[in-house]
């Protein structure tokens, strides 16, 4: 069985190109690449990139500041190209631009469920002879999930 996970990228391929991120990871992984500090103060919004190169090299980051941080991220300008360059390991972005706007809201974390220990205790009985390790594991995790889940739902 294969997850989703391991297509996302194939499948999302063109709706990002559409919207200027060619670099997905970009988005995914904004955290890690900006920082904490710098990623809490604002989000890419897109890429844009020069109007007649067939490379994607010297783009233009379009990042939206929450209101009132743009002159702190003006400061930062730099420090924020050069770690999305050598995340990229070359020169994918040549300047940056900041726009004020709100931040897109962030889901909350959902709460994870609680299971109790006579639950726990019968789940690890079902799978307490199954020799392969992550098959274990992984049953654990989808019996803890189910039970949990149904004990919440009463």
């Amino acid at each position: 069985m294969e997850t989703l996970g391991k297509h996302f990228r194939e499948l999302t391929k063109a709706a990002f190109t559409r919207h200027g991120f060619a670099y997905a990871e970009l988005l995914m992984q904004w955290h890690a690449i900006a920082g904490e500090d710098v990623a809490s103060l604002c989000e890419p919004e897109r890429i844009k990139w020069p109007r007649y190169s067939t490379e994607k090299r010297g783009g233009t980051l379009i990042l939206r500041a929450a209101p009132g941080r743009a002159l702190d991220l003006q400061h930062e300008t730099t420090r924020i190209a050069e770690r999305i360059n050598s995340f990229y390991g070359h020169g994918a972005i040549g300047t940056i631009k900041i726009v004020q706007a709100p931040l897109t809201a962030k889901p909350a974390p959902a709460a994870k469920p609680v299971l109790d220990a006579t639950r726990a205790a019968a789940i690890e009985a079902l799978i307490r002879d199954i020799a392969d390790l992550p098959l274990r594991a992984a049953l654990r995790r989808l019996g803890r999930g189910a039970l949990a889940s149904a004990a919440q739902r009463k």
